[in-house]
């Protein structure tokens, strides 16, 4: 696929009616959204029947309804007017989850029902079983969408209460990892799937990092710094220190290929272009928003930047 299609498809998961236009999101991404349709991850499913008037409404959102006398969806402008629209324009199309949810797990050997389980209808899956590198049992895993928002986390922590897992249970999330509640039970570890890609540009998680997620105890780890395969977790002298950012993680990559490689020091202009940010993110302390750890283990000055456990 492509980082941008991936992107998109996450983004149609944490959607609240969990289906979108396919104009509307070919107006935001028409590659990547005919690619998620070739690939048949996101698949037709009726109309929403909404459109953006062109005339006295300046662009107010306006139902479009079906005339049996026309035999057409279309609505009446500010004068009156009957305007057509064309059936393509208001077609919908939602994520086919059993197919996307085999993707993520393609490089997993798992055990569990042929089709993912609801638990919570239309937010959240049992999908059955894994075996993650390392550990000789077992891992139960769960799939949920929309975990921002309070009304579907509050069902979802209800569910966490009634059904706890005997050791531990993974719970794969569209939602963003720096949008994630946090949850004192320990034994549910909540991961968002674009942290744990193996690369950005497709949809299959990293075994590697999805086990450091779920068993951090469990990986070798130099001293005194290390960090998982996305940068996702960085350990400084046993503790660890969790980035979810996707920008975030791509910045501490650079950071650390340069460590390892004994030339540490780069430029923190060429390292925050590399990693995404735009030209209004120009220091570290932006980057890194309200949080500051990262001090413990990143140094700079005077335009430079480099990792130096302190």
């Amino acid at each position: 696929m492509s980082k941008c299609a991936v992107d998109l498809l996450l983004q149609v998961m944490e959607t609240r009616a969990a289906k979108v236009q396919v104009a509307a999101l070919k107006q935001v991404a028409a590659r990547a959204a005919d690619r998620l349709i070739e690939a048949k991850l996101l698949v037709a499913t009726g109309r929403i029947p909404v459109v953006a008037a062109m005339d006295g409404y300046e662009d107010e959102p306006i139902p479009a309804e079906w005339c049996s006398e026309r035999g057409q969806y279309g609505y009446r402008d500010s004068i009156g007017h009957w305007i057509t629209v064309e059936a393509g324009e208001i077609a919908a199309c939602a994520v086919d989850y059993p197919l996307a949810i085999a993707r993520m797990l393609v490089a997993f050997e798992r055990a569990g029902p042929s089709r993912p389980s609801p638990l919570i209808d239309g937010f959240v899956w049992d999908i059955g079983t894994i075996r993650l590198t390392g550990p000789k049992s077992l891992v139960p895993v769960w799939f949920a969408r929309r975990l921002s928002d309070p009304a579907v986390w509050t069902r979802l922590d209800a569910l966490l209460e009634r059904r706890p897992p005997d050791e531990v249970r993974a719970i794969l999330t569209s939602t963003p990892g720096d949008r994630l509640p946090i949850t004192p039970n320990k034994r549910n570890v909540i991961v968002g799937v674009v942290d744990v890609l193996g690369t950005p540009s497709k949809l299959a998680i990293s075994p590697q990092a999805l086990g450091a997620r779920v068993f951090p105890g469990q990986v070798q780890r130099r001293f005194p710094i290390d960090h998982s395969e996305d940068c996702g977790i960085v350990w400084l002298r046993g503790e660890a220190i969790t980035f979810s950012g996707d920008k975030q993680r791509h910045l501490l990559q650079s950071l650390f290929a340069a460590y390892w490689s004994k030339s540490p020091v780069l430029r923190v202009a060429a390292v925050l272009e590399e990693a995404g940010y735009g030209g209004q993110v120009n220091t570290l302390k932006k980057a890194f928003g309200r949080r500051d750890d990262w001090r413990s283990f990143i140094r700079y000055d005077d335009g430079n930047c480099w990792i130096e456990p302190s």
